[in-house]
Formats: structure tokens, C-alpha cells, sequence
């Protein structure tokens, strides 16, 4: 790998001496200024500063900068957004409000042009061709619903149009890691058809040695995936999209080492003797019809998922022939979507909507014991389906003051049924149940002058119910109800220096009632959980982003967020008859602290520098708060040059080395720990046009 390493290097310096020699001009000193952000998140155009809420985004040229490959990636740049990405599953968690470890539904949702990505599985997706990533903070049950009780992430992606265009990249890096991918967009038919295609390969043999087989890929991931989009333009008004997405994923899922007992392993070692391997299949169609009339635009998005996921992992990570875990997810997402909004600048700027949705969905989780009769296999079949009407709408009282308010009425069923079997018999039952929500907000804005805007809010979200697929127990705890959260914030957002500086401030009040939660089923022995709405929470903080021009080619990006989540009420019993108070305790998997500092310089020949100080809190992994990570920081750095049609980047990801921990727990009186990602280098060329 080192050849490849050297070889980017010396292309490096041989570009900068043909660009040494090239003739430069100088870009105009006022073009250094922030451009006015559209944001489509709230499922109508509007700009940062007319949402009287905590929005963030990054364009594509933000993450390019930042080299995120990843929506993990991405998200460490925004102030209280942590996703929790880790051998056992995906977790988006915004401003603290977090679930279970193995939780398949995240309080926090996930869009990529419209169209929902429900499970937490398949939310850390590779980034190529992305437009912008949006991010709204606090609850979006109004326009959302389901899944959006913290917060939304919005991913829009590149729409082809009369600008022929492509590009070409590959990269190289550590651990043996290779990158490719390819993009291709432009017209059949000028003003009337377009189509795009794209593909992504990523590859890397990972950073963990399996002592026991001495194997080094333990860690390892491939993926493929890739994208079409027909798009026609028949006349002015009418915009139709047809998209296909798929994408391909085999990984290693042998991160988790014992740090303590006869086992034991150091940093990025472990002793396993199962396959420890992961697959998924994605494949996403979807039909967007948009016409836009003179006073109300029509949006119609139709998308069916189709989601397979298979793992295979060591049941007590050690060389014991004991036995593995088997999971296996089958999802179907079928949704619609039929929403009017107003056009263009109107006093009344309004959104108003109906979606259906139905979502089929079948599990497996077995334990396979190789020395034992005491294999078991439950396997649940259900179906959610969802119906709702929303409305949003913001009046200009005066030219400086708007109010904003919405309703969503949202319907959900689910029915399931599920069966346990063992060597000792099968036992089956079934839940058939459904709720209502009613999901409020309001909210004012204020221009206290041209560059100066504040805010308050009202809004409520909820985290739908479900069944519990991981654990059996009984038919009373097969399944558990929705959580709820109403939010409370203030903020302001200001431009300075002839819109050379941007400084955002928030702050946010949270309740969470009908916490759910997992606890141990005492009757049932350690090790048999269910999932309940025991608990009462709340979270508060506050976030601060910056966005600087200081100087002609010098951006500086910067955030903190602070989010104390804390469990208000919550006690449950124990299989040894004791009673355990967790109240006061700290929500697991939400750090208190994330920040991150961005500084990026670019010389008028191309050649750019970048680097990236990125932080997060102290964190905890068990109700109890005995496991945690006391925080940490990394530094990331790129240089190199950026020409009209060439790229050439040197890179380098946590330089210093930085050891963290993603995940704790105990089994059979032992610790458990997930390392975080080790330093990493290489190189990327790209070419585009």
C-alpha cells in the first residue's frame, strides 16, 4: 500500500509545478461571502432564516471538504447530532434522545429525496452524489410523523438536467482500502429528458486481527451500490422522476473483543471463532410527480423499499465452540405521499398533505448452540400500516414578524404474530393493536433587523410502538407502545460582515414521557428482556454554529452542542427480587458534548489545505451508567490541489492516533468493547467535467 501512498504524493508535487507555471486570477474579494441556504426539508422552499427552528446543512462542497464518506461522517460537522454506528446496528441520535442498543426504529429520521429510510440498519449510508444534507433539530412530528421525534436528517441528491456533466474517482488508503466511483448526467431530449447514473464501490479489509484464526479482516466491508434516475420535463410545469436505487453490502462484524477474562484481547484484536459476517440487500424504486402551477405546486412521491439483512456472530467472543447469534430482517416499505404547497413569496407560505404507508416485516433471531439442546429460534411476522394528514402553515403578520403553525393526525396498526421454538416445543402468539396521534406545533419569528432574527417553539413528536423481535417472554411483553416528546426552544440567527459571518444559537427543553426502554423479565431468568414505556426523561442544551469568510480563500466552520439527557423516573425489578432505581441516571448512547472546528484554506492556483478538530462528550452504555467512554477528539487533515476538471487529495483521519471506545457491555462477568477507528491515510484522484 505504501507505492500507492508515495505515487498520489508525487503526482501531487508534479501538479504543483505545472500549476505553478499556469497563469492565476484572482477571484473578486466580495464573491467570499455565504450564499442564501434553500432548505426543502420542510417539504416547501424556504431559507435558514425563515424557519423559526435549528436547521443545519452542508452542500456538497462542505462534505468534499470534509471528506465524509459516510453519513456518520457528515454528522460529526453538526452541533448535538451523533450517530452511534457499531457491530450491532445504525442509531441516529439528535440532542440526546437515544434508544436501545439493538433498537431496529431510531427517534430520529432519515430522508434521501423524499422517500423514508425506516431502519436503523440501513441509515449510515455511503455519500456520492449527494446535493446537500439537512438537518432539523427538535421534534417534526407535523410534517413527518413517525421516527421524527428528535429531529430529521434530509439527504438531497443531484438532479439531471441540461448541464452535461460526470465524473471519475478512485482512492486508495490504509487497511487496504479502495474507493471507486463513477457519475455520468445530461439530456436525451434538451428541455424535455434527462437521465443520471452512478455507482460506488468501497472496499477495505478493516483495522481488526482475529488472534484466533489470524485473520486481519475481521472489520472488513464491501459495498456496491448504485443509482438511475429518468427524469422528463414535458412542459414548464410538470416535473416527472423516476429513480432506482441498489446497493450491496458484505461485512465483517468481528469488532467486539473481551477486555477482561481468560479471552481477553488488546486494541483491535479479538479471539473469535465464528464467521462473525453481515450482508444486506437494498433496492429502493421510486416516482416523483411535481407540477407547478401559478399558486400551488403538487408533489406526489411514491417509493417501495426492499430491505434483506443476514448476520452470523460469536455468541461469547471467545475460541469456545459455544454457538452464534443468526439475525435475519426482511423488510418491505410501500409509501405515498400527496402534498400541495404554495409558490413562490406570499404572505401565507403554507404545506398540506396525505400519506399512506405499509410496511411487511419478518425476523429471525436465533441462538445456536453447538454443546447445548438449548437452541432457540423465535421468528415474528408483522405489518404497520400508517395513514396521516398534515398541515403547516406560516403567516407574515408584518414584514418582520411571522407566525407559524401545523397539525398532523397520524393512524397506525400493527399486527403480529410470533413463534419460539425450542427442543422442549413451540409456543405462538399474536398482537393485533393500533393508536392515533395528534401531533401539534407553533412557532414565531422576529427580525429585530437585516441581519439579526429570533425565534421560539412549540412542537411534539413521537417514536412509534412496536414488537419486541430480539427476546422472548410472553404475549404481554411481545409488543410496547409509542414514546413522546414535547420540545421547547428559543434560538437566534444572525449575519455580520456583509454575510462573511454566520453565528446561529439555540437552546431546547425536552420531555420525554412513555420512555421505552429494556429491562430483564424477572420470572424469565438473566439474559430474557422486554421492552416497556416504563421510564420519564428529559434532555436540555443549547447549540452554537459559525460560518466564517475571514479572508479571500481562508472558510471557518465551527459548532458546539451540549445535550444533558437524564432519566426522571424509572425502576424496575430484578431476577433476584431486588428493585434497581435508574433515576438520575444519564440516557445511553448520547454524548453531552459534541463540537467540531473546520478551517480550510484554498490559493487561487487550486491548492487547497483542510483540517478538522472533531469532539464528543462522555458517553454511557448501560442503564446503570457502570460502562462508558470518557470522551474524545480527533484530527483530521487534506491538502492538495483542486483544478478545473482534476482533484488530487492527500488525506489523513484521526493523525494523532486517538483511541475511543463505540461500545460496551458485560456478559458472563466479562467486559465487552468496540474500538473506534484507528489512524488512517491515502490518497484520492478525481476528474470530472
Amino acid at each position: 500500500m505504501r507505492h500507492h501512498i508515495f505515487g498520489g504524493i508525487l503526482s501531487f508535487f508534479l501538479l504543483f509545478e505545472s500549476a505553478h507555471a499556469a497563469e492565476s486570477q484572482l477571484q473578486p474579494a466580495d464573491t467570499y461571502m455565504l450564499e442564501t441556504i434553500t432548505v426543502t426539508a420542510t417539504k416547501r422552499e424556504q431559507t435558514l432564516r425563515e424557519i423559526a427552528g435549528s436547521v443545519s446543512t452542508a452542500s456538497d462542497i462542505d462534505l468534499e471538504n470534509q471528506g465524509a464518506e459516510t453519513l456518520q461522517d457528515a454528522t460529526k460537522i453538526f452541533p448535538n447530532v451523533h450517530m452511534k454506528s457499531t457491530s450491532s446496528g445504525n442509531e441516529i441520535v439528535i440532542r440526546g434522545m437515544s434508544t436501545w442498543d439493538t433498537a431496529l426504529q431510531s427517534p430520529a429520521g432519515l430522508y434521501v429525496d423524499g422517500v423514508p429510510y425506516p431502519l436503523s440498519y440501513m441509515q449510515n449510508i455511503y455519500l456520492h452524489e449527494i446535493e446537500s444534507v439537512e438537518v432539523m433539530r427538535g421534534p417534526q412530528g407535523t410534517l413527518y410523523g413517525r421516527n421524527s421525534e428528535s429531529g430529521v436528517i434530509n439527504l438531497v441528491r443531484r438532479t439531471p438536467d441540461n448541464w452535461l456533466r460526470g465524473s471519475l474517482f478512485t482512492e486508495l488508503g490504509s487497511h487496504d482500502t479502495l474507493r471507486l466511483g463513477a457519475s455520468a448526467a445530461g439530456p436525451l431530449i434538451e428541455d424535455k429528458i434527462y437521465f443520471s447514473g452512478s455507482y460506488l464501490r468501497h472496499q477495505t479489509d478493516g483495522f481488526v486481527l482475529n488472534e484466533y484464526k489470524q485473520k486481519d479482516q475481521a472489520a472488513r466491508h464491501k459495498a456496491d451500490s448504485g443509482r438511475v434516475v429518468l427524469r422528463l420535463t414535458p412542459t414548464d410545469a410538470l416535473d416527472v422522476r423516476m429513480s432506482l436505487d441498489a446497493t450491496h453490502s458484505d461485512d465483517g462484524i468481528g469488532s467486539m473483543r473481551l477486555s477482561t477474562g481468560p479471552y481477553r484481547s488488546g486494541r483491535y484484536k479479538i479471539r473469535s471463532d465464528a464467521p462473525d459476517e453481515a450482508s444486506s440487500d437494498l433496492v429502493i424504486p421510486a416516482f416523483t410527480i411535481t407540477h407547478t402551477g401559478e399558486y400551488v405546486r403538487t408533489t406526489s412521491i411514491t417509493s417501495y423499499l426492499d430491505y434483506k439483512y443476514k448476520m452470523l456472530s460469536d455468541l461469547d467472543r471467545t475460541p469456545l465452540p459455544q454457538g452464534e447469534s443468526e439475525i435475519n430482517i426482511n423488510q418491505c416499505n410501500i409509501s405515498e405521499e400527496l402534498r400541495f404547497s404554495s409558490v413562490g413569496k406570499q404572505r401565507l407560505s403554507w404545506v398540506a398533505g396525505l400519506f399512506a404507508g405499509k410496511t411487511p416485516m419478518t425476523t429471525n433471531v436465533n441462538r445456536i448452540l453447538r454443546q447445548s439442546a438449548a437452541t432457540t429460534y423465535l421468528h415474528t411476522d408483522y405489518t404497520e400500516t400508517t395513514g396521516a394528514l398534515f398541515g403547516q402553515g406560516t403567516y407574515a403578520i408584518t414584514d418582520v414578524f411571522r407566525l407559524t403553525a401545523g397539525l398532523r393526525t397520524e393512524y397506525t396498526n400493527l399486527d403480529g404474530e410470533q413463534t419460539y421454538k425450542t427442543t422442549a416445543g413451540n409456543r405462538m402468539y399474536e398482537k393485533d393493536f393500533d393508536y392515533t396521534e395528534f401531533l401539534p406545533m407553533v412557532s414565531t419569528s422576529l427580525d429585530v433587523t437585516d441581519n439579526l432574527t429570533t425565534y421560539a417553539s412549540w412542537s411534539q413528536g413521537y417514536l412509534p410502538g412496536g414488537f419486541n423481535v430480539f427476546s422472548y417472554s410472553s404475549k404481554d411483553t411481545f409488543y410496547y407502545n409509542p414514546e413522546y416528546s414535547t420540545n421547547y426552544e428559543i434560538g437566534l440567527k444572525t449575519q455580520w460582515m456583509d454575510n462573511k459571518l454566520q453565528a446561529n444559537v439555540s437552546a431546547f427543553y425536552s420531555d420525554i414521557r412513555d420512555k421505552q426502554v429494556r429491562e430483564e423479565v424477572p420470572s424469565a431468568g438473566i439474559g430474557t428482556w422486554k421492552f416497556t414505556n416504563s421510564a420519564k426523561a428529559h434532555t436540555s442544551g443549547i447549540e452554537l454554529e459559525v460560518r466564517l469568510y475571514p479572508l479571500e480563500g481562508w472558510e471557518l466552520r465551527s459548532g458546539v452542542g451540549y445535550a444533558r439527557s437524564e432519566i426522571d423516573d424509572w425502576m424496575v425489578s430484578t431476577p433476584s427480587g431486588g428493585i434497581k432505581n435508574y433515576s438520575g441516571n444519564r440516557l445511553t448512547w448520547a454524548p453531552e458534548l459534541t463540537y467540531h472546528l473546520g478551517v480550510g484554506y484554498i490559493h487561487p492556483s487550486g491548492f487547497f489545505a483542510q483540517t478538522e478538530y472533531l469532539g464528543s462528550g462522555k458517553q454511557y452504555f448501560d442503564a446503570e451508567n457502570t460502562l462508558s467512554d470518557p470522551g474524545y477528539n480527533t484530527v483530521n487533515l487534506q491538502f492538495g490541489y483542486r483544478g478545473e476538471n482534476l482533484t488530487v487529495a492527500i488525506w489523513g483521519k484521526n493523525i494523532f492516533d486517538t483511541h475511543y471506545i463505540t461500545k460496551k457491555l458485560v456478559a458472563n462477568g466479562n467486559k465487552i468493547e468496540e474500538d473506534g477507528n484507528p489512524f488512517s491515510f491515502g490518497t484520492t484522484v478525481s476528474w470530472s467535467f
